[in-house]
């Protein structure tokens, strides 16, 4: 049985709040496993289209923006090409403060497995793999930012 509805994870990142933010509010950036070779964006009314040859189309709803410090996006990440609903989707949220060395601090939450319709193994499994994700994402993420600061 899944013990927890949500993933967090945090990392730093040696470099300034605004280049971190410039890579965060891409909706679906974190979609893939990092090779963003093929991969086309489009919009399609308030959602932002990804798709990905490897992984499938993900539709990304941007939910709240607070510039250069929260954005929030809904994603229906067990669910290639449907449209994030409340019983598809989860809640992926970004948190970025300025740390005194200038560099950035950046944390994300996704929530929302509980409400997915789907059976409890599948819940499971999408949490294992979601958790994996973003520890990989973050680190691409890291390695992009701190890259342009070289």
């Amino acid at each position: 049985m899944v013990t927890q509805d949500k993933i967090e994870r945090e990392i730093v990142i040696d470099a300034p709040v605004n280049r971190v933010w410039s890579l965060v509010t891409e909706p679906g950036w974190w979609v893939g496993d990092g090779d963003r070779t093929g991969q086309r964006r489009r919009r399609e009314g308030d959602l932002e289209l990804v798709d990905d040859p490897k992984f499938g189309t993900f539709p990304v709803r941007v939910e709240s923006v607070e510039p250069q410090r929260y954005a929030s996006y809904r994603w229906a990440s067990g669910f290639p090409g449907q449209t994030p609903a409340e019983d598809n989707s989860t809640l992926v949220e970004f948190w970025l403060s300025e740390r005194d060395d200038g560099g950035t601090l950046l944390r994300v939450v996704e929530s929302g497995f509980d409400s997915l319709a789907v059976t409890e193994e599948v819940r499971e499994r999408s949490v294992e793999g979601n958790t994996e994700g973003w520890t990989g994402q973050l680190n691409i993420l890291k390695t992009l930012a701190e890259r342009v600061n070289t």
